[in-house]
């Protein structure tokens, strides 16, 4: 039993809090005891000040230490190169600073090694290449300067390299075509945001992103091209100030207008939507749906004034949604279905006279529909080319009586808590048509949809771009019952936002994918 509670109790960061000097076989961190023979040390998110004590390096048999989310200061610490063991380095969002300790590169075990965010200078020396280890480097957000060294093509295992948002200057190796990574994968590979120059390798030369340059005369230099500032400077402090899955871009003629903010699709999220930055009032769209979002809609939401299409389904919101939706005058799509939204429907909804598209169903939602509903000019009996109906409040906890617009269309709802029994008899939207999540998404050129049936029937699959075009029919035909997969390829349209829209005479349902190339 001993032997078994060993790698237990030497797996438990904190042995001891508050109870005065350490014993010979622990060492104090930040006021805390740690034994020198935990493997896992994740401090992250505690509120952790100051600099990194040079003691962390007596934490010899170190294979994971997490300090990320914090507000630590200073430099990292020389002593980092004791660890010897260390197979994850993570750091990203502190306050850290000055140049990377050269013992840093020694650590020929690291394979994750994420230090974003963060005020780093100096230069990525030569060394970085004795890391053939990583499969993960994140440096981007920091203020590097110096070339990109021609040994980064050393890191052969590499599946994930950012180096954007810094201040790295000159040519882009050659070297760096020696790496197998998906360069088109903004999510894998993100250079831009700094004042690299062409000619580029063949290999990135289409995703470099933009760069400054003086030869622009304090433009941007996007492939090779000069564009204007004033946009991408609004669009810079947006994600200094944002999550690191943000992918931005700009339109096919390189003129410096936004793309829509996709953050979709990645599952990488996990966080608290209220830890966004609500103040960027460029983008016309907002597209946050599956990353496992928690917490409230932000009131800041408001503040987005130039906002049209705006997301958050397949989440795990709570809490109201906020009054100050009403400001977003612009808004044509409000997409806040599969959330656990609690609360009444704000009156101000019927502020929004430019909507077309409002999905509330499966959510949470009690009270009484507001009047102010009716204010609305979108179809509430109308089926939409991409999402099916128009205005969906189904499998909620509404309670009757209901505006007289939408009174027919309320769809089932759970009245258990109302004075007053609905007598709305709609069916629920079956549960046993399914269109899943298409892969890979994002993906470039192919990805592969599949669905299921229950029972034999006439089924179409067809893609929409972002305002709702149909560009493309895939599939039209009676399919049995059971799950299928058809293959789509993408080869002759542009990059951007897809939907791809699945209608039989029973079910219709709407995924959304992103096209890179």
């Amino acid at each position: 039993m001993k032997e078994l509670l060993k790698p237990i109790i030497s797996s438990i960061a904190i042995i001891s809090i508050g109870l005065g000097q350490c014993d010979s076989d622990e060492v104090e961190l930040w006021g805390e005891c740690f034994s020198i023979t935990i493997y896992n040390l994740d401090l992250s998110n505690s509120g952790l000040t100051g600099e990194i004590p040079p003691e962390i390096g007596s934490l010899t048999n170190l294979g994971n230490l997490i300090l990320r989310y914090n507000e630590l200061t200073g430099p990292i610490p020389s002593e980092i190169g004791n660890l010897t063991t260390l197979r994850k380095l993570d750091l990203r969002f502190n306050n850290l600073s000055g140049s990377i300790p050269a013992e840093l590169w020694t650590l020929d075990s690291l394979k994750e090694l994420r230090l974003q965010k963060n005020q780093f200078t100096g230069s990525i020396p030569a060394e970085v290449g004795n890391l053939m280890e990583l499969t993960q480097l994140y440096l981007y957000g920091n203020q590097f300067t110096g070339s990109i060294p021609a040994e980064i093509g050393n890191l052969t295992n590499i599946g994930q390299l950012h180096l954007n948002n810094n201040l790295f200057t000159g040519l882009i190796p050659e070297t760096i075509c020696d790496i197998n990574i998906q360069f088109y994968n903004p999510y894998r590979f993100d250079i831009s945001g700094n004042q690299l120059i062409p000619p580029y390798p063949d290999c990135v030369s289409y995703f470099v992103g933009y760069q400054y340059s003086e030869e622009c005369e304090s433009n941007y230099l996007f492939d090779g091209i000069c564009t204007e500032q004033s946009d991408l400077d609004v669009l810079q402090e947006f994600i200094d100030n944002s999550s690191e899955t943000i992918n931005m871009g700009m339109d096919d003629n390189n003129n410096g207008l936004i793309e829509p903010i996709e953050l979709g699709t990645q599952h990488w999220w996990n966080g608290r939507l209220t830890e966004l930055n609500c103040n960027y009032d460029l983008a016309n769209a907002y597209s946050l749906s599956d990353l496992g979002l928690s917490g409230q809609i932000p009131p800041e939401i408001g503040n987005l004034d130039s906002l049209e299409f705006l997301w958050l389904e397949d989440n795990q919101l709570t809490g109201p949604i906020p009054s100050e939706m009403g400001n977003l005058e612009h808004l044509k799509y409000l997409i806040l279905h599969y959330n656990q939204i609690s609360g009444p429907i704000p009156s101000e909804i019927g502020n929004l006279s430019n909507l077309e598209i409002l999905k509330l169903n499966n959510n949470q939602l009690s009270g009484f529909i507001p009047d102010s509903i009716c204010n609305l000019t979108l179809q509430f009996h109308g089926w939409n080319n991409l999402f099916g109906e128009n205005f969906a409040v189904y499998n909620n906890q509404l309670c009757p009586p209901y505006p007289d617009c939408v009174d027919e269309y309320v769809g089932l709802q759970d009245t258990t808590n109302c004075d007053q029994v609905s007598v709305v008899s709609v069916d629920p939207v079956p549960l046993d048509y399914r269109l899943f999540e298409p892969y890979p998404n994002p993906f470039n050129a192919q990805t592969t949809i599949e669905f299921s049936l229950p029972l034999k029937d006439v089924m179409t699959i067809k893609v929409h771009d972002i305002s709702g075009k149909e560009v493309r029919s895939i599939v039209h035909g009676i399919f049995d019952s059971g799950e299928h997969k058809v293959h789509w390829n993408a080869s002759n349209l542009s990059s951007g936002i897809y939907f791809i829209r699945m209608e039989s005479r029973h079910f219709v349902d709407t995924k959304k994918v992103s096209l890179i190339k």
